[in-house]
Formats: structure tokens, sequence, C-alpha cells
């Protein structure tokens, strides 16, 4: 689901229960928690999916609808009584009584915004990059409304320290000594001195928000020399940025913010964000064919290259893996099919042609 969506749907129902009219929250009491509701569902097997409806416009507002939990699960339960046409109606007529009502001063609407919230933390990873190109996969409530968790609590700080640097070949977690209580609340952090650039931040803040940052400077400096001294056709980009590299730090960084959202997280819904930092004329290195020449991407534009979704705390982790790592690979002017070859290693994007 794309924030937009996500805005005008709750803006619209009023933060409120399309069928009861019970006041909802994106976080809180599970009685409470907002619940969004797809009218066709998602995949044509679940309730109301034999639909002609495009998969790709099921997370859609026009097929969204805010309701209650109580209310989700009857319309699921019981969708013969709930039909496609019974519930836009509904959703409709929600809508014009929400706008009567505020007209008229009998209701008023907290907006469902982080945007403030994460453009400020867009200027810290900017000064945590130190100039040089920098990952960041973070989560966040959609909503920013004080303190949700005790970052003190001991199952917080093993959550945290659950972290990885890298999955396997070998696996390698954090080092428990770099954790420390922060202003926002508590985070394993290092960051060696320059000329050094493998410095890291893995953050879980009181209000619910997670982050995880990895400098890739290092990375790239030794591929970039190593692609420069071989005269390699890089494109013109200043910077090159190993494929295989990254994607360990992707799913390294989705494999923690997965188990903080089980173990510790109160959320139904978050934003989720991968983020790549002065990535501007940076290219990415894919693989050696097999006349010795090395497949690169094209440089890219942008100062920082974003992925942003609204995801539910049930969805497809190994989907979303490979969404973003074939993001990354459009970024660059390349495509990837799938995420692993049947040995069970990553599979390289290529070019189109």
């Amino acid at each position: 689901m794309r924030e937009k969506e996500i805005k005008f749907l709750w803006g619209r129902s009023g933060n409120r229960c399309a069928i009861c009219k019970l006041e909802l929250t994106p976080d809180g009491n599970k009685e409470t928690l907002g619940e969004m509701a797809h009218i066709v569902a998602k995949s044509e097997d679940g309730p109301r999916g034999d639909s002609s409806l495009k998969e790709t416009d099921r997370d859609k507002y026009n097929n969204l609808i805010l309701l209650c939990p109580t209310h989700h699960t009857e319309i699921d339960k019981n969708y013969k009584d709930w039909p496609v046409e019974k519930l836009t109606v509904t959703k409709s007529k929600h809508e014009t009584w929400v706008a009567e009502q505020l007209s008229t001063g009998n209701i008023s609407v907290d907006k469902i915004d982080n945007t403030e919230f994460l453009q400020d933390r867009m200027s810290a990873w900017n000064e945590l990059s130190r100039n040089h190109i920098a990952i960041i996969m973070s989560l966040t409530p959609l909503k920013i409304s004080g303190d949700q968790i005790d970052t003190m609590d001991n199952s917080v700080q093993t959550a945290l320290e659950n972290a990885h640097y890298r999955l396997k070949n070998p696996a390698q977690k954090v080092n428990a000594h770099h954790t420390r209580p922060s202003e926002f609340g508590l985070v394993n952090e290092n960051f060696p001195d320059l000329p050094k650039r493998f410095g890291h931040s893995f953050h879980i803040f009181r209000s619910g928000h997670c982050e995880y940052f990895r400098e890739l400077g290092h990375d790239s400096d030794r591929i970039t020399e190593m692609a420069l001294s071989r005269k390699a056709n890089i494109n013109g980009a200043e910077h090159v940025i190993h494929y295989f590299r990254l994607a360990e730090v992707i799913d390294a960084g989705l494999a923690w913010l997965e188990q903080l959202w089980v173990n510790i997280l109160p959320y139904e819904y978050m934003d989720f964000k991968c983020t790549i930092m002065n990535a501007k004329n940076t290219t990415l290195f894919s693989y050696e064919d097999d006349w010795g020449d090395s497949v690169f991407g094209y440089p890219t534009k942008s100062e920082a290259l974003i992925y942003s979704d609204i995801i539910y705390k049930e969805h497809d982790a190994s989907l979303l893996s490979l969404n973003v790592l074939k993001w990354v690979s459009n970024c660059y002017g390349l495509v990837l099919q799938h995420k692993f070859d049947r040995s069970g290693e990553y599979t390289r994007p290529v070019t189109l042609r």
C-alpha cells in the first residue's frame, strides 16, 4: 500500500470504522486498532476475490475500507452478506457522514502522518553517512504519538542485539558492547574513524520507529578501485556498489526488522522504507560474464534512492525482499527476475537487452 492511499483512507474515514463509527488508531488497544480491509480481496481465493479488478489495483484507496477489528472479521467471515457493492456503498455513505460531521464541528480528526518525523530522520541519516554511500532500512508507525515502547526493557535489548551484519558465510552478529541508551531509545552503534567507512547504527526508538543503518563506503571504495585498475567501463560513475554485498546487507536489515515487529512492535501496519544515501553518480556491479567482462548498471542522478511501502504485519517477507532487490536493480538500469538461483546463491541482475 502506498502512503497516499493510506492518508486518503484514514482522512476521509475520519479515523472511524465505516460500519459502527468507532474511533480508531493505527496503534494502541486491539479493540480500537484501525484495519484497512480490502473490498475485493488481495488474492483471488480471498473474500470477494473473484473479480476482474487488477491485482495492482487491489491495494489502492478505491478498494480499501477502514474498519474496526470486529467488523473486519465480520465482513470476511460472512462475505456473502457483505458483497462488493454493499461495502462500496457503506464506505461512500460513511465518508459523506464524516464530511458532514466535520463541517458542523461534531467530530475532529487527528491527522495520521509521519512526514515531518521522517524528514528529520533523513537529515540525521545524511549526517551519519559522512558524505559517502549508506543504506538504511526502517519501520515507522503511521502516526508518531509519544512513547510506545520501554526501550530499557531486557526484551528490547535482546531484540536489538539480535541484529546481524551478515546472515551467513559466516553469520556475524553485532557487538553487544556497542549498545547504549540514546535520547530516542536504545542504539547499537559504532563508527570507526575516517577513512574507515564501515560504521553502523541499529536503533529502536521509544516512539516505535526502528532503523538499520549501514555505511557502504568501505566496500564501495574497494570495488571502485578494482574496477578502475582494470579499466572497466563504469559508464562515468564515481563510485561502484557491489550487488552481492548490497543484497546481503538488505537481507540482514530486513530480517532484523521482521524480528522486531513480531516480538516488540505493537502495530498492524507500518511504513517501510529502504533508502540509499549519497547515491548520485554511483553504479552497480553485477557480475563478470563468460568473456571476463564486468557487467555494470548505469549511474544514478538522485542524491537519495527511496523505496517506500505501507506493509501489513502478516505480509510476505520473502516477497518484500525480492521487491526491494528488484527496485535497486531497476534504479541502476538493470533487471532482476529471481532472488536466488537453484544452488541458493543470489541471482545477479542483468541488462534489459
